[in-house]
């Protein structure tokens, strides 16, 4: 196995790992091809499976006025209650991005002027996009790296179609954060979340220029060559402030008089989750008329109960990077192991101390998205049904949060669906 960490500097991108398994698993295009299959199998098969049917034993009504209803052939780990919700970049975070100094550039690491102007033409550029791009002016290549600075009327006039696939092909490279971490939001929410935020008129139809698909959902990458187009810093500010939302949902377990406490807690037993607190109060709900419900905090050990919903700080020199893999690895550790900041690290940990599963079925099994190029762009951690506990990239702008499988493999589907690589702890 090796590991690769392109551009060894500290920046909000993180780190991307390539797992080459050797002696476990030879990665080749049709290895890819069946995960991915199987990827989409088992999101299909959540989706058709719940976990149990619906018979009216107990009904209830919940806090926000939905009729919860018990819930029978229970899987393992209880009734769930799944709420969703928007997470917004603190503003103190935000504020700073809002200067128009930046310049958007386009780099394509290890590839000449006539490879990239090669990509440029399987993206679906027209000539005068691709010689516009190419001038002297735009293009500088130096150490096997091309890098484009793209003027405005540029970068607004590709078609969503283009962008999309050649954001894809800068996507793979950590020198282009904001194609590997765009603005994501699910399609039919987009415009409808800008909205509320009272973006102006004219940013939001700036924005629809922007917007291209990846999966099933809407994104926007663009933000540089955007902010530069609005000249009052308050508008920049709730501008990046509606952009920062994130969908992520609410998690608890809901408890009926008849409910098996042994059951959910056999489950969710794990290093850092205390049976002797969490019994008394399931035992307590148990005994109310309906039940009621509990939050999923009381059944996450320590790291994640004190990160979930929340942003770290801006990081600093010398700081680990707490990306998605730093996190998904130190999940169950009482203090954070800082070497899984670095990718030769968490691979070997990972081949010593785990082995691969077809999917995930086990509260901590870690989940890795993997690309066509055997690089795991992102990690997460699998607690039950299809939800997972993840960050989505290194920086203080992205939370640590909840979110369904299928909508976290729609955020990395940038070149196709990534393969689901799946491990278990050798100790569980």
């Amino acid at each position: 196995m090796a590991a690769k960490k392109r551009n060894a500097t500290h920046s909000d991108g993180g780190v991307t790992i390539q797992l080459h398994l050797v002696g476990i698993v030879v990665f080749s295009a049709s290895l890819v091809l069946a995960s991915a299959l199987a990827t989409y199998g088992f999101v299909k098969v959540h989706e058709a499976r719940s976990g149990g049917s619906l018979t009216k034993l107990y009904t209830d009504i919940s806090p926000n006025g939905s009729v919860e209803t018990e819930m029978t052939n229970v899987p393992p780990w209880g009734q769930l209650t799944i709420r969703n919700i928007d997470l917004e970049q603190p503003q103190e975070y935000v504020a700073y991005k809002t200067n128009t100094n930046g310049v958007e550039t386009w780099t394509f690491e290890d590839m000449n002027p006539d490879a990239v102007r090669t990509v440029m033409q399987s993206s679906g550029l027209g000539a005068d996009q691709i010689e516009k791009a190419m001038s002297p002016g735009s293009l500088v290549y130096a150490n096997s790296t091309t890098v484009i600075a793209p003027d405005k009327s540029l970068v607004f006039s590709l078609s969503p179609g283009a962008r999309a696939k050649l954001y894809a092909v800068l996507a793979r490279f950590n020198s282009n954060r904001m194609m590997q971490y765009p603005f994501c939001f699910p399609a039919k929410t987009f415009v409808c979340q800008l909205k509320k935020n009272n973006v102006s008129a004219a940013t939001l139809a700036e924005i629809q220029r922007a917007l291209y698909p990846r999966g099933d959902a809407l994104c926007f990458s663009d933000l540089l060559p955007l902010l530069q187009d609005i000249p009052d810093e308050n508008d920049r500010l709730q501008t990046l402030k509606a952009l920062s939302h994130q969908s992520a949902i609410l998690m608890g377990i809901r408890v009926w008089p008849d409910s098996d406490i042994d059951k959910i807690l056999n489950y969710w037993n794990a290093p850092g989750v205390r049976e002797v607190d969490v019994r008394p109060f399931l035992e307590s709900l148990k005994r109310e008329p309906n039940g009621g419900s509990v939050s999923i905090l009381y059944f996450l050990p320590p790291f994640a109960r004190q990160r979930l919903y929340t942003n770290p700080l801006p990081s600093q020199p010398g700081d680990p990077v707490m990306d998605c893999h730093w996190s998904t690895m130190n999940f169950f550790n009482e203090k954070p192991d800082n070497g899984f900041s670095d990718p030769t690290y968490t691979v070997q940990f990972l081949l010593t101390h785990f082995y691969r599963i077809a999917q995930p079925s086990k509260y901590g099994d870690r989940i890795f998205l993997m690309n066509s190029h055997g690089d795991a762009i992102h990690s997460a951690v699998y607690l039950a049904d299809d939800i997972v506990f993840t960050k989505n990239g290194a920086g203080s702008d992205q939370p640590w949060m909840l979110m369904h499988l299928k909508d976290m493999l729609a955020k990395y589907s940038v070149d196709g669906p990534p393969a689901l690589f799946v491990y278990r702890n050798k100790d569980n």
